[in-house]
């Protein structure tokens, strides 16, 4: 099965200046990252895509690492498209990794898989004991606008999560339109994302994980909050359209960045100063 093999490779570090900085950057198709900026206190790293989406054989292969004092937002201006792929799979593996005293917020765009499309995706979160990670997976049902709605043969997901050597959290997912069936009952066109959030600030924050469960316990979304430690929330979500989960992924991540103590840079450039990463990061 052919495809291209490519990927990312991120360090964030905090410079002698106490400015993010990318101490390593190294990407190859079908990645592509624009020159980071900064924002606040955090250093915004916008991911891209030269090619059209994912084909079938194509294997990505991402790994951040954000280091102690650093601030590190990754997301993306598109969503990631997968097509279909009639004999094999598109994949992607990521690992993300936060020491003590480094922040990590990752929000990319939606995951549209779209007609005939087979998908696998494994994902890792490292995070020392003191560090904070925020991360955000949304995944749209297909191109609705085309009327495509659960028309992709299967998607696999995996996520494991470490905190320190202990591992708190390992799902799988799997989902395919015969098995969605109980779903679309409720939701002919299911959005739904998956938000992990991780920091010493959630220790002494009950009170913002049941306000989540109620507020957002609606005819057209629906949001389950679990408390997997003292300093971990998983909570998964699922609306009736694009608005309302964007709308409610938006409000949800405010409540979360708040309570893990920080005020977010802004996922869209808008202001900010722009970084020139070192030659030497680049490899």
């Amino acid at each position: 099965m052919s495809g291209l093999r490519g990927g990312l490779d991120l360090v964030a570090t905090r410079d002698s200046a106490g400015r993010t900085m990318l101490s390593r950057q190294r990407f190859s198709p079908p990645i592509h990252i624009s020159k980071p900026h900064r924002d606040r206190d955090w250093l915004v790293v916008n991911l891209a895509s030269p090619s059209p989406g994912l084909l079938e054989g194509d294997r990505v292969d991402v790994r951040v690492h954000v280091e102690s004092g650093a601030r590190l937002l990754l997301t993306a201006p598109s969503a990631n498209r997968i097509h279909a792929t009639p004999s094999g799979h598109a994949e992607l593996v990521q690992r993300f990794t936060v020491d003590a005293g480094g922040f990590l917020d990752v929000w990319p765009e939606y995951l549209i898989p779209q007609a005939g499309a087979r998908y696998r995706q494994r994902t890792e979160l490292h995070v020392a004991d003191g560090g904070t990670l925020l991360w955000t997976e949304t995944i749209a049902p297909g191109r609705t606008a085309r009327e495509e709605v659960f028309a992709f043969e299967e998607l696999k997901l995996g996520m494991d999560l470490w905190i320190g050597e202990a591992q708190l959290i390992r799902e799988r997912y799997r989902l395919d339109p015969r098995a969605a069936s109980g779903l679309r009952a409720r939701f002919p066109t299911a959005y739904y994302a998956s938000l992990m959030a991780i920091g010493d600030g959630l220790a002494n924050a009950d009170g913002a994980l049941r306000e989540l469960t109620v507020q957002y316990s609606e005819p057209t979304c629906w949001l389950g909050a679990t408390r997997v430690a003292a300093k971990v929330w998983a909570l998964k979500i699922v609306a009736a359209d694009s608005p309302t989960l964007r709308a409610t992924v938006g409000a949800v991540r405010s409540t979360l960045s708040r309570s893990l103590g920080y005020e977010p840079a802004n996922v869209r450039r808008t202001t900010g100063e722009a970084v020139l990463t070192p030659r030497s990061a680049i490899m």
